[in-house]
């Protein structure tokens, strides 16, 4: 069997790879000007995934990137008109040429041929249709005169203009071809608004002397690129892509670089520890609506990179820029300066023409204020809009801005976060930013928090009475089982707070949670023995029992206890709490640098904690589990014969050690799971 040639191998790679825009257009290259005879099976084979898979996929990710390339479009077309006159996949290509033709008439409304839009539409229900129906008359005409093309046009001009045409079908009698129209457009124009308004796309202002300013969308994207060096200088990790067809200069290559580094310095600096490690950074300056997509275009100057920035942070965070806000500024180059903005020129007239263009919020470096501060007639202009000029010094400024962190890291709100995270675990009361109870851990954990909590609250109430039954005659009972309740709620509540206190810490960006959490968890205990004590003999002779002071193997249990809680137990909470808010984060770098465990005396996690393989939490419970059964025999040994109930204590310490294990073995099972289900998701 004929082996597929390179370019058609490279396109199998890029559908592959999950890069559509890629695959489409050299799909297209290869078979452009062939006759539908001259494909071979491989060329075949690759237009159904085209047909199937690519085109679906460019629909409903890269809807504005397809209505930009018409001439892509048309050659589409022209290939499924071959398909369909063979006969090939009938039904499918009937619809995704129909798609394509409302793509096209979206552009060609852009491109302001209105007699084109009408043609395109008219041909998606039927080819005999395009004659049939009349042209738009004066009333569409009117109704659409005054609407004015715009970056981000969804609003202003598409929904008005292809509203307008769907009226004058139905008033025309064309009601069949009114619905099916609506509905294709209607969802192709949500694609594009959506596309508008995603995240990596920012609003930059540029300055060609003696034109003044203009405006253009910059789009970002980012590609896992796993690297094994050091981190990327300027210029690496970071590539323009449609340099092919646009030509850059030195200057604006270099910013470029200084962009990504500063990007990566504030990401890590945010709490992202990953930065842009194994990230290749893609973009484009957006070509302008309605001029052809592969037409050269020349950039010069370093005044991308503060809006470059801005965009590599609101696609990494995946947190959209509103369109109304426009960006302007050199970065400084090094490390020693990173972040800071630099003066650039141009600056009265870009912001004469954002403020006109619509821009509510303009960032500009603070070394060109006094070129917008000494202009009254600017100042007024500026106002007379509702307009905003931000002088920032570093990308720092802008990001807090517009990417505000999640917690404000004082320790009244990591409090309040706890406690919010505390009471909404138990009463869905929301307290402080949190959405929801426990929003940084799994769901599925909410069980073993509760499991765990419960475990221990049983273990102490296996404390109380119940083991010294012979001796707590002389105590009302009724008082003892509503200490003994007590102090098992206390431990609990101390168990569960410690959760919370690691949730909040995480949000906050705070590294002492597990240390908080010993402290808690030691006062809840401290508490317990207080409650316990007085129910303890006194005056009861009980020599005659023990060779040791049942005082001292309560203390004894509950120093096993508590070092169960909150060595083990809210320890292995804090390293889970903390690989999945890696996770959840993407930072999947650092977390597989975490589950190596290569350095744990340099641990790289967000909190404080002792993390550790499986395997020695095993070993280490094990050895602890042997030294409380030699503790246990030991106490229990010193039973004097003839005791009364010693059957009971017996029994009752039978039961507190299996309970003991049961729990070991919870948080042992959770933990492993845990870490499994963190290794799965970044592969």
């Amino acid at each position: 069997m004929d082996e597929p040639t390179d370019s058609l191998a490279a396109v199998f790679r890029l559908m592959e790879a999950q890069r559509p825009r890629e695959a489409f257009t050299l799909f297209l290259t290869q078979v452009e000007g062939r006759a539908w005879e001259g494909l071979s099976a491989h060329e075949l084979r690759a237009l159904d995934l085209v047909i199937q898979r690519v085109v679906p996929e460019l629909l409903d990710h890269h809807t504005l990137w397809m209505v930009n390339h018409p001439h892509h479009l048309r050659q589409m077309l022209a290939l499924l008109s071959m398909a369909l006159r063979a006969r090939y996949r009938t039904p499918v290509v009937l619809d995704q040429m129909a798609w394509l033709r409302c793509l096209l008439a979206v552009s060609e409304a852009i491109a302001g041929r209105i007699s084109r839009v009408h043609e395109e539409l008219c041909l998606t229900l039927d080819e005999s249709a395009s004659g049939a129906v009349p042209p738009p008359n004066g009333m569409f005409q009117e109704k659409t005169e005054d609407l004015e093309l715009s970056e981000g046009a969804v609003a202003a001009f598409l929904r008005p203009f292809f509203g307008a045409y769907v009226e004058f079908l139905r008033r025309s009698g064309w009601h069949e071809l009114a619905n099916h129209i609506e509905g294709r457009i209607g969802r192709l124009l949500g694609f594009i608004a959506r596309d508008e308004t995603r995240s990596g796309v920012v609003q930059a202002l540029f300055y060609v002397r003696g034109e003044g300013g203009h405006i253009r969308f910059v789009h970002v994207s980012l590609q896992q690129q796993p690297r094994t060096e050091g981190q990327p200088g300027a210029g690496e990790g970071i590539v323009y892509a449609r340099q092919e067809i646009d030509s850059i200069d030195a200057a604006m290559r270099d910013a470029a670089g200084w962009a990504r580094a500063a990007a990566d310095g504030c990401l890590r600096r945010a709490g992202y520890p990953d930065g842009l490690d194994e990230r290749l950074v893609r973009w484009e300056i957006a070509t302008m609506r309605g001029d052809p997509a592969n037409l050269p275009r020349q950039y010069e100057g370093g005044s991308i990179a503060l809006p470059l920035a801005v965009a590599i942070l609101s696609e990494y965070l995946g947190r959209p820029v509103s369109n109304d806000i426009a960006l302007t500024g050199a970065l400084a180059a090094g490390a020693a300066e990173e972040g800071r903005v630099l003066p650039v020129d141009g600056i009265p007239e870009k912001v004469e023409y954002a403020v006109q263009a619509g821009s509510r919020l303009i960032y500009v470096p603070s070394a060109n204020a006094p070129e917008v501060d000494n202009r009254p007639a600017l100042r007024n202009q500026v106002a007379e809009h509702g307009a905003r000029v931000v002088s920032v010094e570093t990308l720092g400024e802008v990001c807090q801005d517009l990417f505000p962190a999640e917690g404000s890291g004082r320790l009244k709100d990591v409090l309040k976060d706890a406690l919010g995270g505390f009471m909404g675990s138990l009463t869905g009361i929301q307290i402080g930013e949190r959405s929801e109870s426990f929003p940084l851990a799994s769901r599925r954990h909410r069980l073993h928090v509760l499991l765990c909590g419960l475990l221990v609250a049983a273990l102490v109430f296996l404390e109380g009475p119940l083991v010294y039954k012979g001796f707590a005659s002389a105590y009302p009972w009724g008082g003892a089982w509503l200490r003994i309740g007590i102090a098992a709620v206390v431990v609990l509540l101390g168990m569960w707070g410690s959760f919370a206190l690691a949730d909040a810490c995480l949000l906050h960006r705070k590294s002492w949670s597990w240390f908080a959490g010993i402290g808690l968890l030691t006062a809840c205990f401290g508490g317990a023995v207080v409650l316990l004590w007085p129910i303890l003999p006194r005056e009861t002779d009980v020599s005659r029992v023990y060779t040791v002071v049942p005082t001292a193997g309560m203390l004894k249990d509950l120093f096993v206890v508590w070092f169960f809680a909150w060595a083990l137990a809210a320890n292995t909470y804090s390293v889970v709490a903390a690989i999945e808010h890696l996770v959840g984060r993407r930072q999947f770098v650092t977390a597989r640098r975490c589950l190596r465990w290569d350095s744990p005396l340099e641990s790289r996690m967000p909190i404080r904690c002792v993390y550790f393989p499986w395997e020695w939490g095993a070993l280490g419970i094990g050895i602890i589990a042997v030294i409380l059964i030699i503790l246990e025999l030991s106490f229990l040994g010193s039973l004097r014969s003839g005791t009364d109930a010693a059957f009971w204590y017996f029994l009752t310490a039978l039961g507190r050690d299996l309970l003991f294990i049961i729990a070991i073995a919870e948080v042992l099972i959770f933990y492993k799971t845990a870490v499994a289900e963190a290794r799965k998701a970044f592969g």
